[in-house]
């Protein structure tokens, strides 16, 4: 599964946060919400599916919050973002 790094979701953020008029309130939350696609038990990734793996990083946004509101949009749209990366990369 491909992992979001911290780095990206924060680039996501930025770009959503500019468009619709809110502000980042939480950086740990994003770092956090970050790892959830990407993770890994002893080498074994907890997805399979990117699917999977985009559903769950949407839940993890909703439920961590990371911006002052419109988090539900937010994490819509990473969703959207993630799979279209995650199954359509640029590069490998």
């Amino acid at each position: 599964m491909k992992a979001l790094s911290p780095e990206q979701l924060l680039i996501i953020a930025d770009a959503f946060c500019d468009k619709h008029n809110v502000q980042v309130t939480s950086f740990s939350a994003l770092v956090a919400a970050a790892a959830v696609p990407g993770a890994r038990f002893e080498g074994i990734a907890v997805f399979t599916e990117v699917t999977e793996a985009a559903r769950a990083l949407e839940e993890a946004i909703c439920r961590l919050e990371p911006l002052d509101h419109a988090n539900e949009d937010f994490a819509a749209y990473v969703r959207a973002v993630y799979k279209k990366w995650a199954l359509h990369p640029l590069t490998d």
